[in-house]
């Protein structure tokens, strides 16, 4: 049932764009059939390289934030006197647009694909780190007091 209404949503959105664009002047918005055949001409001229090279620094930058934030954010989330003593730098940190640290990011690593592994990094880190230490704090302590009591070490939780 669910694959029926995405093909069906996917169609009746071709089928709009596709009147849409009969309606507008074809330079500004082209139709579904032409935008994939300059797709499949694009393959041809390299848009599979330039994919492959944008999703490996969107697998390592996730990997590494998630390797790095959810250990923080549990540690923050399990030891008040830590989260007292990092809650204002995550506080000043977290709302400040991401994109503010390009230019410094760029400065100190130059171009290349480890400052954009860098920028990418930064915009899930704080998202990741808050979510898990949130999450972390709202443990009731009933819940880890069973799991220790089956023998569950520190590390284990």
């Amino acid at each position: 049932m669910k694959r029926r209404d995405l093909l069906l949503a996917t169609l009746a959105l071709l089928v709009i764009w596709q009147i849409a664009a009969m309606l507008v002047n074809q330079p500004i918005l082209p139709t579904p059939v032409q935008v994939g055949a300059a797709f499949i001409e694009e393959l041809g001229k390299g848009l599979a390289g330039h994919f492959l090279a944008s999703l490996w620094r969107v697998i390592a930058s996730t990997f590494l934030s998630i390797l790095l934030a959810a250990p923080a954010g549990l540690a923050l989330g399990q030891s008040k006197r830590a989260n007292d003593f990092f809650a204002p730098l995550i506080y000043i940190l977290y709302p400040i647009p991401k994109v503010v640290f390009v230019p410094i990011v760029l400065l100190f690593l130059g171009i290349g694909d480890f400052p954009k592994i860098v920028i990418i990094f930064l915009i899930l880190f704080f998202q990741i780190l808050v979510l898990v230490r949130d999450q972390a704090a709202s443990l009731r302590p009933e819940l880890i007091r069973s799991v220790r009591s089956l023998g569950a070490g520190r590390m284990a939780l």
